[in-house]
C-alpha cells in the first residue's frame, strides 16, 4: 500500500515528470533528429538511448530521492518506535518504488527508440537495460545518503549541480566527444571508480563483438564499493548506540 501510494505522489509531482521524464526524452528525440544517418549506427543507437536514461535517472535517483527521503526520514523513524513499521521495512519499500520508477524511465526512452526503429529489439539491449536498473539501485543509494546526512535547504540549492555533477560521472565523454585534451583524461579516470563507465565499455564492445564479461565484471565490482560507506556508517551507528546505553 506504502510503495503504490509513493508512486502515485511521485508521478503527481509536476518536477519529476518535467526533469527526469519529460527531458531526457525531448533530449534522446533530438540526438536522433541531429544525427539521424549516425543514429543508425550500432554503437550510437545504444549510446544516445544510455545517456538519455542516466539523465533521467540521475535526476531521479539522486536529486527527487534525496529530497523525499530528507522529508520523511524523522517521520518514519518515530513510525518504527510507536509502530510495527520498522525503519528496515521503509528503507526496503522506498527503493522498491524507485527501482519501479527508474523502470519507468528508461522504458519511456526505449518506447520511443522502438516506436523510430532506431534500436532493435535484442539481448544485448536488454542487458543493457539491465544494468542501466542496477546503475539507478547505485544512485539511490548515493542519494539515500544524502537525504539522511544534508538537510532539506541544502539539497535544494545543490539539487541542479547534483544532478549534473553525477550525470558527468556517469557518462562517458571519451565515447562522446572526439577530444582527448588532458581534462577528459582526467574525467575518464575518476570515472573508473563508478559503473557508468563500464556500461560504455558494455556498448563498445558489443560494437567491436568481443566478449563483454570483463566489462560486467568491473561494473559489479564498482557498484559494490556503495556498500563500503554503508557499512562504515552501520558501524558507527552501532558504537554510538553502544556509548549511549554505557552512559545510562
Amino acid at each position: 500500500m506504502i510503495t503504490w501510494i509513493e508512486i502515485k505522489d511521485t508521478f503527481r509531482n509536476k518536477r519529476f515528470i518535467l526533469f527526469t521524464v519529460v527531458f531526457p526524452l525531448a533530449w534522446y528525440l533530438m540526438m536522433l533528429s541531429v544525427f539521424n544517418g549516425a543514429a543508425h549506427h550500432s554503437v550510437n543507437r545504444y549510446l544516445w538511448f544510455t545517456i538519455a536514461a542516466i539523465i533521467g535517472i540521475s535526476g531521479n535517483s539522486v536529486v527527487t530521492f534525496s529530497k523525499k527521503i530528507c522529508d520523511t526520514y524523522q517521520f518514519y523513524k518515530l513510525q518504527s518506535q510507536t509502530s510495527h513499521y520498522s525503519i528496515k521495512r521503509w528503507i526496503t519499500d522506498q527503493f522498491i518504488v524507485q527501482v519501479i520508477l527508474n523502470a519507468c524511465i528508461v522504458f519511456v526512452i526505449l518506447a520511443a527508440g522502438v516506436l523510430f526503429k532506431f534500436l532493435p529489439i535484442n539481448l544485448s539491449l536488454v542487458m543493457l537495460v539491465v544494468l542501466l536498473l542496477i546503475m539507478g539501485l547505485y544512485l539511490n543509494a548515493i542519494g539515500f545518503l544524502i537525504g539522511i546526512y544534508m538537510d532539506q535547504k541544502t539539497i535544494a540549492a545543490l539539487s541542479m549541480p547534483l544532478s549534473m555533477g553525477f550525470g558527468v560521472l556517469m557518462i562517458r565523454w571519451d565515447t562522446v566527444t572526439a577530444a582527448n585534451g588532458i581534462l577528459i583524461k582526467i574525467i575518464s579516470v575518476m570515472q573508473q571508480f563508478f559503473p557508468g563507465y563500464y556500461i560504455f565499455d558494455y556498448i563498445k564492445k558489443i560494437e567491436q563483438s568481443q566478449s563483454v564479461n570483463q566489462s560486467l565484471f568491473k561494473f559489479l565490482l564498482s557498484v559494490l564499493l556503495i556498500v563500503i560507506p554503508f557499512i562504515v556508517i552501520y558501524l558507527k551507528k552501532q558504537q554510538f548506540v553502544a556509548r549511549y546505553h554505557v552512559k545510562n
